[in-house]
């Protein structure tokens, strides 16, 4: 064995780089609470406790599991008679020894290859330790010198040689955010996206989030650049195999002065671990064992969740929506909300069509214009499944027409320059919007040409809008700027090419069908338009103004070559919350199985990294970043005025100011329809979240 794991070390290579990997597995039931070592640190270190004195302790103040420091045992590592004493004294306590946490070994993103080979020789010494002590779990750290991206490649290959040695003993490698680099969510995340084939996961820690220091080192000295702990933690969740809940100092009422426990709750149960929570004090004001207990007590009253929607909620959303009819800012509006798999808001109020005299209703057909957009990526992500392509595909690889695609530099004379990109359109670009494509604005020469082309026109297949498409320039570089628009008419071509099949007929018969989503299509039939609601524009004097039904309906009311991916289909409150339960439920309903969890998971993690800065109007959405065709809420509100919602929850809207919005921490899903223009400029999606979740700092 010895001889294996040698050759392994030195042979050995990785180069992962698809989804996130899932958590791992766990007992279910709720909460295991471990006790992290590192709270015991000043009196371990002054010799005024012991190992054994620690893991006694933690069984009698009633924990589950510890977590072990090998810093206060540097030199036992090969000691079999004191890791035997520690395993006796663990099944004496009734704790399971859950992790070990390695320092002090050598950094496994040296950039010195012997370095690197050293620390994975330090490191393996503590696998085999944890492997006597039968611990499923080694935590290592991401520690290196250079530039990110040196630190990144070079623990591409240290941590990744290290996980599959350390596989052969049944161990998973773990890397937390702990100093430096490692701090950066969006860093750690990638890296443990490139190390996905050794299933290395993440002990995501509540508080190491300072990423640079004055004095440049990684302790010690005043932060000077911070990355958000709120969004870090959502970043690192969908690898966790461990999470640091710590604390430092507890206000009159018991809670953490510092960071929002709540927030960081709803992030872990919307990411649906089921691991062992480590609790870790590391404050001054108390001594440990009392800081251990409050921390404890803080996450035991942190994870319950009394249900959202009580019959107060239900006066309040009654109370909003019908505020809007009656001020005459809206003709009619409906909304339906789950929690939990049950029904516990419907409402409907106003006309859904004035001059019809036809009052809204559970069943009106709404046009739901973007909220199309959402339903395409399911469709896309089923051929993701099926092995038709990577996330990071060249798009030309799969669309030819894309293949040749320029950039947009300027005029000359009238006449449009343009330059090479500086690297292909990904599949990834068109999730996520960052792929270039005009839609619309002054921009001359371009603006001209796309507007000849006539893109969108309903007479077009997609076939035809794809080669009228690729035969324009790139507004951008590929990658460089969040710019909405085309990109999900385009995942409707790739969902055509890739499955042979027209795009609304595979829509059809792979997601709508199966979900039991009658009413949700671009052509409604004769028999069905009486139920279709009216559109109404609202000018800024607040007047209401019915557009005639034929020019509002056009789209749905004709059968055109066009089946767009970005607009167009018509739903019901039922049809759209069935789509929105489907999600909230890990890609299943009802018997019907449309996405793998996994799945679901990779479409509502960011993938707009932060360094794309230019995000148009996105950032009117509240804290959010992007998925695959959802907006990813990564941080709470900051202020009344902003967007509410769950730190996790995936959502989109429509030009109509419909809107829907899945909560994960909640089970908790929402859908309200309006066919209101323009797009909500009364408060509409904000007024009803708070009137959902409740006021500003409740």
């Amino acid at each position: 064995m010895a001889r294996y794991l040698i050759l392994l070390l030195f042979l050995s290579s990785c180069a992962a780089t698809e989804p996130p990997g899932t958590n791992a597995p766990a007992a279910t039931g709720g909460p295991k609470y471990s006790l992290g070592q590192w709270s015991f640190h000043a009196a371990l270190f002054a010799g005024e406790m012991d190992n054994y004195d620690f893991v006694r302790t933690a069984g009698e103040m009633g924990f589950a599991g510890v977590e072990l420091v090998n810093q206060f045992f540097l030199d036992q590592s090969g000691n079999t008679a004191f890791l035997d004493s520690l395993a006796a004294t663990a099944d004496a306590a009734g704790v399971e020894l859950t992790m070990l946490l390695v320092d002090r070994a050598g950094n496994l993103g040296a950039s010195d290859p012997a370095e690197r080979d050293s620390a994975i020789a330090q490191h393996l010494a503590w696998v085999r330790a944890a492997d006597h002590l039968d611990i499923p779990a080694v935590r290592v750290n991401a520690h290196g010198d250079g530039t990110p991206d040196a630190i990144m490649e070079a623990s591409v290959d240290g941590i990744g040689r290290l996980a599959e040695a350390a596989g052969a003993y049944g161990i998973r490698i773990l890397v937390e955010n702990h100093g430096g680099i490692s701090n950066d969510g969006e860093w750690l995340a990638a890296l443990l996206g490139r190390l996905g084939e050794y299933t290395v996961g993440a002990v995501a820690d509540f508080d190491n989030w300072c990423i640079e220091r004055d004095n440049g080192q990684l302790w010690g000295g005043t932060c000077t650049r911070r990355y958000d702990r709120y969004q870090g933690l959502l970043e690192l969740m969908p690898y966790a195999g461990g999470v640091s809940v710590k604390a430092f100092n507890f206000d009159e009422r018991g809670r953490e002065t510092s960071m929002d426990y709540d927030v960081l709750f709803d992030i872990i149960r919307g990411a649906g671990y089921e691991g062992f929570l480590g609790i870790e004090y590391e404050g001054e004001s108390l001594p440990p064992r009392l800081g251990i207990e409050r921390t404890l007590a803080l996450a035991e009253n942190s994870w319950p969740r009394q249900p959202v929607v009580d019959q107060n909620v239900v006066s309040r959303i009654d109370t909003t929506l019908r505020g809007f009819v009656n001020r005459g800012d809206v003709a009619g509006i409906s909304a339906l909300v789950y929690e939990k798999g049950e029904e516990v808001y419907f409402g409907a109020f106003g006309d859904a069509d004035r001059e019809a005299g036809t009052s809204m209703q559970r069943n009106t057909i709404v046009q739901i214009y973007s909220m199309t957009k959402p339903i395409t990526g399911v469709a896309l992500m089923q051929l993701y499944e099926r092995g038709k392509f990577k996330l990071d595909d060249p798009l030309g690889d799969h669309l030819p027409e894309f293949a040749g695609a320029v950039v947009y530099r300027g005029t000359n004379n009238g006449s449009m320059q343009t330059v090479k990109p500086h690297r292909p359109v990904t599949i990834r670009d068109i999730t996520r919007h960052t792929a270039g494509f005009y839609n619309g604005g002054d921009t001359p020469g371009l603006q001209q040409a796309y507007e000849s082309a006539n893109v969108r026109d309903y007479e077009n297949t997609l076939t035809e809008m794809g080669e009228k498409l690729g035969s324009l320039p790139l507004l951008f570089q590929p990658g460089t700027r969040w710019h909405y628009g085309l990109s999900v008419d385009v995942q409707a071509l790739l969902v055509e090419r890739l499955s042979g099949q027209p795009f609304d007929e595979y829509v059809r018969e792979h997601v709508l069908d199966p979900l039991g989503m009658d009413d949700t299509r671009y052509f409604v039939p004769i028999g069905d338009r009486s139920r279709m609601s009216a559109a109404y524009n609202r000018s800024d004097e607040g007047v209401l103004t019915q557009r005639p039904n034929d020019d509002a309906h056009e789209f749905n009311v004709n059968r055109w070559p066009l089946t767009p991916g970005g607009f167009g289909l018509t739903s019901t409150l039922d049809d759209y919350m069935t789509f929105a339960r489907m999600l909230v439920s890990d890609g299943s309903l009802n018997g019907a199985t449309i996405l793998q969890p996994r799945t679901v998971d990779l479409m509502r993690t960011n993938h707009l990294s932060n360094e794309i800065t230019e995000r148009l109007w996105l950032p009117s959405k509240g804290q959010v970043g992007f998925g695959i065709d959802f907006a990813v809420r990564l941080r709470p509100a900051e202020t009344p005025e902003e967007n509410p919602g769950t730190v996790g929850e995936f959502f989109w809207d429509g030009a109509a100011s419909t809107l829907f919005w899945v909560d994960p921490a909640n089970e908790l899903t929402a859908v309200l329809f309006v066919q209101l223009f323009p797009y909500d400029q009364i408060g509409l999606h904000h007024d009803f979240r708070r009137a959902v979740y409740g006021p500003f700092g409740k």
